[in-house]
């Protein structure tokens, strides 16, 4: 069931529905792992509930339409002798069930009155023992004696963590590397997730990043006729969206000093979206991909992804760390 249109209907839910757009807008690759998902949580809860009171509302108009419908007894058409059969069937009946009700009223005075009294006797017993409870806790009480200020120690400073607290990139996602990738330098990272959706952002290694280059623009028109940032796709299987090659390109970086880098996709798939804040702030590529410094989001074929982990010139994090060094050891 679509939710989001219920709620765009929903004068009750519009709210949340706006805030659950603005979120996904604001936040197009957290938005992937989870970031609006109490948003989305929240209209859902909002839809069910107004569905309820609807159909609260319904049953109540189902019963009026059954109280104004006339009874068997008021027709017109029905025998006078019926009605009247009926009419003193109904008083025998009635006076039969006043009679058990005056039965069943004096065995339950009767019942309640055993009740009570059992009631009453455990009640009491309660309360003695209580009283046995508290004047035990009060010599205990009485007794303790709490330590000294001097021997209280922070429970903060008995904890010691060096350490740094992995980002959402690093929890969720395990980086492959593509080296040297079209140009000396351009080394590219490809991030899988867990649930096998990929994105596609420079790797540490890149010239960029190493020299601190000053990115001019990062355009997504690969082509005259193709344009990465026009891709627009919806439902679970991404209809309409662009499909990508191992070759195909996703956009290109153009720096102050001149010089061009293309970035490759690598990957056989279809385009999600792109960053495209890259447009309006080409510095943002410097950062972190949880910050904002991706390219691009693929939902990749499943059939050419393993194809890929094992290709010959696809690094693992702990093959590309080695690699790093061996060229920093040939460099001096």
């Amino acid at each position: 069931m679509n939710y989001k249109s219920l709620a765009a209907h929903n004068a009750a839910c519009n709210e949340i529905y706006r805030q659950f757009q603005d979120c996904e807008a604001e936040h197009p690759y957290r938005r992937l792992v989870g970031y609006c998902e109490h948003i989305h949580q929240a209209m859902i809860k909002c839809i069910k509930e107004q569905r309820e009171i609807r159909r609260t509302e319904s049953a109540r108009f189902q019963r009026r339409l059954k109280m104004m419908k006339p009874s068997q007894s008021e027709k017109v058409d029905e025998p006078k002798t019926k009605r009247l059969k009926s009419e003193n069937y109904g008083k025998k009946s009635c006076k039969k069930e006043e009679d058990n009700m005056q039965e069943n009223a004096v065995n339950d005075i009767v019942d309640g009155r055993e009740i009570s009294l059992q009631e009453q006797e455990e009640h009491d017993e309660l309360i003695d023992s209580n009283k046995e409870i508290l004047a035990i806790v009060d010599s205990d009480d009485e007794s303790f004696t709490f330590p000294p200020d001097e021997d209280v120690s922070d429970m903060l400073d008995e904890v010691q963590y060096s350490g740094s607290f992995p980002t959402v990139t690093d929890r969720y996602f395990t980086p492959y590397y593509k080296m040297d990738a079209q140009s000396l330098g351009n080394d590219t990272c490809i991030w899988i997730h867990s649930n096998r959706i990929c994105m596609l952002s420079l790797a540490p290694s890149h010239i960029i990043l190493q020299d601190n280059k000053d990115i001019q623009k990062v355009d997504f028109k690969v082509s005259n006729k193709l344009d990465r940032s026009l891709n627009k796709v919806s439902g679970k299987s991404k209809h309409g969206a662009q499909p990508l090659q191992t070759n195909s390109n996703i956009c290109t970086i153009l720096c102050k000093d001149g010089q061009t880098y293309v970035i490759k996709c690598y990957i056989v798939g279809k385009l999600v979206e792109v960053n495209e804040a890259l447009s309006k702030n080409p510095q943002l590529l410097k950062k972190l991909p949880h910050k904002g410094g991706y390219l691009a989001i693929i939902l990749p074929n499943i059939k050419f992804l393993e194809n890929f982990k094992q290709s010959v010139s696809t690094l693992t994090h702990d093959k590309y760390i080695e690699h790093i060094k061996e060229k920093e050891n040939k460099q001096q």
